[in-house]
């Protein structure tokens, strides 16, 4: 349930009042809108930046490469 939302101005009046029932209209929609965006191939985690890898690379160097038994 959504509670009506006043609006006010800077000066503290009342500037406008915003109907629970458009609130929820908003969300609805809001919602579908998002639930659409969805698709199935998209893994939901972003890449790490190239210079990030790099100097995490440089600071713990990968110990089962850097071996030589030589």
């Amino acid at each position: 349930m959504l509670y009506q939302v006043r609006v006010l101005s800077e000066k503290g009046e009342l500037k406008s009042t915003i109907p629970s029932d458009e609130l929820s209209k908003l969300h609805w929609k809001n919602f579908q809108t998002m639930e659409d965006n969805i698709t199935l191939t998209s893994s939901g985690r972003m890449g790490v930046p190239k210079w990030v890898r790099e100097r995490l690379d440089l600071e713990h160097p990968d110990p089962v490469n850097s071996i030589s038994f030589f």
